[in-house]
């Protein structure tokens, strides 16, 4: 796995699995790439079955809000503990 692809990987996994899913956008708000990057690095996670690509995403107020990728239940056991614990910190505290 390239360094981009572990830490998006760990940006997704560090979300619940009921509502983990980020946009594009979100993912660069938390990990500094651009978008070309972060779509290389769901893509190939996608490929590698450690994401998940979602359509037809809504905010908790009901706004739709886009597609967005999140970690599968693989992507979760394989994402680096330390850096999902890292962006856990950074997302809710």
């Amino acid at each position: 796995m390239t360094a981009n692809e572990t830490k998006v990987l760990a940006l997704l996994a560090s979300g619940s699995e009921d509502f983990g899913v980020m946009s594009f956008a979100s993912i660069a708000y938390f990990i500094k790439l651009n978008r070309k990057k972060i779509r290389r690095a769901c893509r190939s996670l996608k490929r590698k079955g450690l994401a998940e690509f979602y359509r037809g995403l809504w905010t908790e107020d009901g706004v739709p809000a886009g597609s967005g990728y999140g970690a599968t239940a693989l992507g979760r056991e394989q994402a680096d503990a330390k850096l999902v614990e890292k962006f856990v910190n950074k997302r809710w505290y």
